[in-house]
């Protein structure tokens, strides 16, 4: 029996790469567009909103404070910020300065281009993550972004820092997205034209490609596709391997793929094998299921929507070039052992 189709990844990462899951919060687009799904207990969240009530008020203290009584105890045993800080700063101080850094960055960028930081962007920021992620967690978008929060240890200050540099960002890169009318056209017809559904068998040599083949085609041809599924799940080395190499119906006008496997798999009719195809990672077989009719949305019935897709998309990806080369252009020293420590052990650098 055919493998069911995956419902998140279309082709794998030996084919092409796909946006993965955001490392670390620095900019809000990473963080609420990670692979992260609803939980199912609310209940299980409502410590983050006790924190953020607690923070708000008159009794919770910052950070930087050394007055009044110690951060903690341990059985009546006070704990000190002297004690408490390399810890903090081992733990996560480079992370936390990379934000300190890009928003002070940040700051520095919009007084010299003559720009406001507003306090309704921040919110709009806010609203925006809120309505992206209710789409996709049947309308509870705000308990997607506690969860989000509580495993990222996203508190009040660091989100509203993250708020804010989301704005600044989206404000910086605004005169630099234009969506011309061809990419929408592309984008129409990758999303709502005719859709491709094959299964993929992918080798590191053409040799071994051209071995699998011939055992895929040996043997009667009405089981030529259960032949497929049974080698591709033994010997295929991509991912989809675990599903008989089937993957996510995608178009043949969608440059997310390889060209190479665009162009064979749209030569093919149904039940028909491809030759051997060369691709960026090795060599591959492709088997074509079936053709998926376009969905009937017009171009203009899409236009509208498409645009405002693609805007957004520009967005995150020149957010994401400028918080880049804003963190590289800045001059960063660190005089604290624990914290100098950090840096150096940070994956990032």
């Amino acid at each position: 029996m055919p493998h069911p189709a995956a419902p998140c990844p279309r082709l794998s990462h030996s084919l092409g790469p796909r946006v993965a899951c955001f490392a670390a919060p620095l900019l809000l687009l990473g963080v609420f567009t990670a692979c992260s799904g609803p939980g199912s207990n609310p209940d299980a969240f409502r410590g983050l909103d006790r924190a953020d009530a607690y923070s708000s008020s008159s009794g919770g203290r910052k950070i930087g404070s050394m007055e009044g009584s110690p951060p903690a105890t341990i059985d009546g045993e006070a704990v000190t910020w002297e004690q408490l800080r390399p810890f903090l700063a081992e733990a996560a101080g480079s992370a936390a300065l990379d934000e300190l850094t890009l928003e002070r960055r940040l700051h520095r960028e919009m007084d010299r281009r003559g720009l406001t930081l507003s306090d309704e962007a921040v919110a709009l920021e806010r609203s925006r993550a809120m309505q992206t992620l209710g789409a996709g967690a049947q309308g509870n978008g705000e308990l997607l972004v506690s969860q989000i929060r509580a495993r990222r240890g996203l508190g009040p200050e660091r989100y509203a820092s993250l708020l804010r540099r989301n704005a600044m960002l989206r404000a910086l890169v605004a005169d630099r997205v234009v969506v011309r009318p061809d990419q929408v056209e592309l984008a129409w017809r990758v999303q709502h034209g005719e859709k491709l559904a094959i299964r993929l068998l992918v080798t590191p040599t053409e040799r071994q490609a051209a071995s699998l083949r011939q055992q895929v085609v040996e043997g009667d041809a009405s089981q030529l596709e259960g032949r497929f599924i049974e080698v591709a799940s033994r010997a295929s080395t991509d991912p989809s391997s675990s599903r008989g190499g089937e993957i996510e119906p995608f178009s043949a006008a969608d440059p997310a793929y390889e060209s190479a496997v665009r162009a064979a798999a749209d030569l093919l009719q149904a039940g028909q094998l491809s030759p051997i195809i060369a691709i960026r990672n090795g060599f591959a077989v492709i088997f074509l299921q079936r053709r998926v009719p376009a969905d009937g949305t017009t171009l203009d019935e899409a236009t509208a929507a498409l645009t405002q897709e693609l805007r957004l998309r520009q967005e995150r990806l020149l957010m994401d070039e400028l918080a880049a080369q804003l963190l590289a252009e800045a001059k960063v020293t660190t005089g604290d052992p624990s914290l100098t420590w950090s840096r150096q052990a940070s994956p990032t650098r």
